[in-house]
């Protein structure tokens, strides 16, 4: 919620303009639901990969205020983002309702950016990799189609703070996160991404890590010519 539909279309504008296709790596972009119709006519550019930041639990009725995974598919995203830690703290939303929403996203074909992580109090205790067990859990399930889903690491801590894990602290938390993949669908790599303080001068050290599949890009993003230099690095 940072910036109006105007100012989006020009940003993003200016991100694609900036952005070297590559076969290898790919980008979305995230931007609040009312710009995501706007930036789409204005861009017109069929390499620009779009997506929601939420959708709703419920699939249609009386839900004032709420936008459905069907209307976000239907706005032209691919994508949406669910589970992130300001949704789960604001919003007090917890597995059951990270499930429907999760659910109602892939019935409509829409890909998944699924958000984990810890705060302060939950890091400094060692609880990280439980706390990431625990927000996996029941969520998915042997029906999933894994292609469709993304992980994103993002520490409660480290989102907006410039502070970050240590290198092998991230290796450590997603390469648990595969584990957890691995050992309970037989998902051998699933693609996960690490959100939390990522800015042009570590993206290049955190993206070298060899489980870390690309970034989840906050305020960074908001810059376009540091987002090129994050992508770039990727």
């Amino acid at each position: 919620m940072n910036i109006d539909c105007k100012r989006g279309a020009l940003l993003a504008k200016k991100i694609v303009k900036k952005l070297k296709r590559n076969s290898k790596k790919d980008f979305i972009l995230l931007p609040s639901v009312q710009s995501i119709n706007f930036i789409k006519q204005k861009l017109s550019n069929k390499f620009l990969n779009l997506g929601a930041q939420d959708c709703s639990q419920f699939s249609v009725g009386a839900y004032t205020g709420d936008v459905s995974a069907a209307m976000i598919k239907e706005l032209g995203c691919k994508y949406v983002l669910i589970g992130h830690s300001e949704r789960r703290i604001n919003y007090n939303e917890n597995n059951l309702v990270l499930t429907k929403k999760v659910q109602n996203a892939f019935n409509n074909k829409l890909k998944v950016i699924f958000c984990v992580g810890e705060n302060l109090d939950e890091y400094e205790k060692s609880n990280t990799k439980n706390v990431i067990k625990y927000q996996l859990a029941n969520i998915f399930n042997k029906e999933t189609i894994f292609k469709n889903l993304v992980i994103a690491y993002e520490p409660v801590w480290a989102i907006g703070t410039n502070k970050t894990p240590s290198l092998e602290e991230i290796e450590k938390v997603h390469g648990y996160i595969k584990s957890i993949f691995y050992s309970q669908y037989k998902v051998k790599n699933i693609c996960v991404l690490y959100g939390g303080s990522v800015n042009y001068k570590n993206s290049k050290s955190i993206f070298s890590t060899s489980s870390v599949d690309g970034g989840l890009i906050g305020g960074a993003s908001l810059k376009a010519d540091d987002f090129k230099k994050i992508y770039d690095s990727l």
